[in-house]
């Protein structure tokens, strides 16, 4: 057992140990439903196919109600469960090949029913085959010149051993139960994920924040009698599309009411027998609940909390698992509940804390299956983040922080952050005692990170929000601003890398990876005159990655709005009743699509080290340069020790590279910002990695900043491990220099601190000053581990001691004994500061 803080109730540290504990499973029931209803449904529309398969599912699907629970709605028939998404079809390809090393593996191994793996491998994976969105969007990308194939021939595998260390990234793809003869099967469906294998395009969609806020005061009673207004106005109007949406939101708001009325029978059934009368009393008070929300409005905090959470549920079994559904400014919505019940006598805050606190673990304990090689670089448990956004300016301009706001970051203490993500919003008008809070709390955990509302707020309002739906936006997933309950912005999953543009740069448009020309020839780098002539040929290259992850992640929404809809979802985002068409088809008021980048800090100390060894010094040359990096400087340490440590480095507020960055991400963000989305609306630049960075690091060559093949490239906007010499201010100071209100979509930057760094209430009133002087200079957001070097080495050897240890990796929080070893070396690879300043 873990030693829980004093915070916590009894009743959700037993529920918290549960979840920790629990053994990592496979439901295939949503498979099986989902299966079953879109076998009956063919020919129908891809709105009623979707409302029938999640009215399915919620009828059939197992239920419970744990001991521990007060608010009640699992979305699987496990504790710590995967739905699979196969309608999508992602994740088939991973069971197919995978599902092997899935229960074999040493570390938090799978379990799954005999009987459930025969019918999952006989009945339902093979129907979806050909009929998945994945198979759809290959099709599509196919037609298009979008896959890119790897060579094979002798000349391309002798150049690959060169120039890769093929050895590491054998050790993090290679599982042992994989076999030789899946090879082919596996290059194939990664280039569907990975064009190029330094793009990617995955299948998911989703990415955005439920509209909670715009349920909770109505109930879906209230969308269903819009919803048949509206179907009769399409009617009128001989709208196919609006008259299938509207019926498939009369199906889903139906589902949900009846969902929820289960919970209610069984609530009233485990009372029967009940002998604890304190327990009894909580059963039937589930009852209650369950009987009146979500379909009618929440009369009180525990019902909203509870309308909430089975609005939540419905969304993730409608969508399968990697929805990424923020809940979004809980804080907010909740508040007038909450300050209602306060002020009646009917809610202590003890009480709202013990409710927020079950909120927290349930939005944490979901469950994403990824294969070998991305656990070795990712994390599982929590991993389908349900953000959390408290904190931060109202849509009036005035800020908006409340005493709710306050029970959240006590709740993120109490349960020590868990995996999910949780932002926290800051702006000029910000009360000391709110920095103050926020202080302590990375004292007691790491994971949460902090936003700039004067940046964020700018940066969406030159995406085209109107002031008032910039200032209530809430964050995504790893840490993507967004509209709250109005917004499609399909924030993540479509990304390129910055160093495999640089190794297109420097080797004529050809990957090592691949053996063969991916990008366009932008001329022999060792007759380059001039750096300025080098940055424009990785500037062509960058834009031709841009292009093709455009035209890719366009085709990708094409096959959603074609075949796979969301009416569920759907109906919580403003403009898409009022429009009768599904998120899919562009219903919601506000569309975007995004492309984000990763390694920054590698490539800036590369063009850096570049121009300043090269063009600027002349200690090499451009030749001797090129050969080094494709040999992977064998027999070249004198030259690799001096690009590390003798040239210019972003991060130490040194122009040198910093102003090249500034360069690198201007440039960028006008480029992707320039390209329109197939539902409207453009797409919106970013800069995280989400852990991509080490598994990138494996398959791109040695770079000239010194690093070595196969090692970690840097993360998100962060520097290069390493090179922070000049402390926090100094990384700060480094990326003011660029305007980040050109970023959209978000970014990431990740600080390691000593815990003595916030251990007085004197030191954290400084590192509370940090945040301040880094935001007045426009810095848009930070995350800081608050965690030394000792901690984690001693996690890696003795996980059972730190099994709630939350770390912040690249822009998300994960449970670091849940990660894999080469991402849990990445971060031990951080800087970390011993001082402020």
């Amino acid at each position: 057992m873990i030693d829980f803080p004093p915070g916590i109730s009894e009743r959700n540290a037993c529920y918290k140990n549960l979840v920790l504990h629990a053994p990592y499973e496979i439901c295939i029931e949503r498979a099986r439903y989902v299966t079953e209803s879109y076998r009956a449904t063919v020919g129908r529309h891809p709105s009623l196919r979707a409302a029938l398969a999640l009215q399915n599912c919620l009828e059939k699907m197992s239920i419970e109600i744990l001991d521990c629970e007060g608010i009640v709605g699992n979305r699987t028939s496990k504790i710590v469960g995967t739905p699979i998404p196969v309608e999508r079809g992602d994740i088939n390809a991973v069971l197919e090949m995978d599902l092997d090393s899935l229960l074999a593996r040493e570390r938090q191994p799978y379990r799954i029913d005999p009987q459930d793996r025969s019918e999952l491998f006989d009945q339902i994976l093979p129907y979806w085959r050909k009929r998945s969105l994945r198979a759809l969007k290959r099709r599509l990308w196919k037609e298009n010149g979008l896959h890119f194939g790897v060579r094979l021939d002798p000349l391309s595998i002798y150049r690959r051993y060169r120039s890769l260390d093929m050895h590491t990234l054998f050790q993090m793809v290679r599982s042992p139960q994989f076999k030789l003869s899946q090879a082919p099967k596996a290059v194939e469906e990664l280039s569907y994920n990975n064009p190029g294998m330094v793009m990617n395009v995955f299948d998911v969609q989703g990415h955005m924040v439920v509209g909670h806020r715009n349920l909770l005061p109505i109930g879906f009673r209230e969308v269903a009698r819009r919803a048949q207004q509206r179907l009769e106005q399409c009617r009128a109007d001989n709208d196919t599309d609006g008259v299938a949406f509207c019926e498939a939101a009369l199906i889903c708001c139906d589902a949900i009411k009846n969902f929820a009325g289960r919970f209610a029978v069984l609530a009233r059934e485990q009372a029967k027998g009940q002998g604890d009368p304190q327990r009894k009393a909580e059963l039937l008070a589930i009852a209650q609940r369950c009987e009146r929300v979500p379909y009618d409005p929440p009369r009180d905090f525990a019902e909203a909390v509870q309308s909430l959470w089975l609005t939540q549920v419905g969304a993730i079994v409608a969508h399968g698992m990697v929805g990424i559904f923020a809940v979004g400014r809980s804080d907010q919505y909740l508040y007038p509940y909450y300050q209602r019940d306060i002020q009646r006598g009917a809610l202590t805050r003890r009480g709202a804390l013990d409710i927020v606190e079950e909120l927290l673990i349930k939005l944490s304990s979901n469950l994403l299956t990824i294969p070998f090689g991305g656990k070795n670089t990712g994390s599982e448990l929590g991993a389908d983040s349900n953000a959390v956004t408290v904190g931060g300016l109202g849509p009036d301009g005035n800020d908006a922080t409340n005493e709710l706001s306050e029970v959240f970051l006590d709740a993120v203490a109490d349960v020590r952050a868990l995996g999910n993500s949780f932002s926290i919003r800051i702006d000029s008008k910000s009360p000391q005692s709110w920095l103050d809070k926020t202080a302590e709390l990375f004292s007691v955990t790491s994971g949460p990170a902090v936003f700039n509302d004067e940046v964020v707020v700018e940066a969406l309002t030159r995406d085209g929000y109107s002031a008032a739906a910039a200032r209530d936006y809430a964050v995504i997933g790893c840490v993507e601003p967004t509209g709250e309950g109005d917004t499609f912005g399909c924030t993540s999953g479509n990304d390129i890398s910055l160093v495999g543009a640089l190794e297109m740069t420097l080797n004529r448009g050809r990957l090592f990876i691949l053996g063969r020309r991916l990008g366009p020839d932008t001329g022999d780098p060792a007759r380059f005159e001039s750096y300025e002539q080098l940055f424009e040929a990785f500037q062509s290259q960058v834009r031709f990655m841009i292009d093709v992850v455009a035209r890719a992640t366009n085709l990708k929404d094409q096959a959603y709005a074609q075949t796979l809809h969301s009416p569920f979802v759907s109906l919580s985002i403003e403009g898409c009743l009022e429009n009768a068409r599904d998120l899919t088809q562009g219903g919601a008021r506000y569309n975007f699509s995004s492309i984000s980048a990763r390694g920054l800090g590698t490539v800036a100390d590369s063009l850096a080290a570049i121009k300043y060894a090269v063009f600027e010094q002349r200690k090499f040359t451009m030749p001797q340069l090129l050969r080094a990096l494709r040999n992977n400087f064998r027999d070249n340490e004198v030259m690799r020790q001096y690009l590390q440590h003798r040239v210019p480095r972003y991060g130490r507020d040194e122009d040198g590279a910093d102003l090249i960055a500034k360069q690198i991400v201007e440039n960028f963000c006008r480029e992707v910002s320039a390209r329109e989305g197939s539902r409207g609306g453009h797409f919106r630049p970013g800069f995280f990695s989400y852990g991509m960075h080490v598994l990138e690091g494996a398959m791109l060559g040695a770079t000239a900043n010194g690093r070595l093949a196969g090692t970690p490239i840097s993360n998100s906007l962060s520097p290069t491990n390493g090179s922070e010499s000049n402390g926090p201010t100094g990384v700060m100071n480094s990326l003011a220099k660029f305007d980040q209100t050109l970023i959209g979509n978000g970014c990431a930057l990740n600080i390691k601190l000593l815990p003595a760094m916030l251990s007085t209430p004197e030191r954290r009133l400084k590192f509370g000053a940090l945040i301040r002087g880094y935001f007045s200079q426009g810095g848009m957001e930070a995350q800081f581990n608050v965690v030394d070097n000792a901690t984690l080495l001693d996690a890696q050897a003795h996980p059972e001691k730190y099994i709630d240890l939350v770390v912040r990796v690249s822009g998300y929080s994960a449970l670091f004994v849940d990660l894999g070893k080469a991402i849990q070396d990445e971060i031990i690879s951080r800087t970390q500061f011993d001082r402020l300043g």
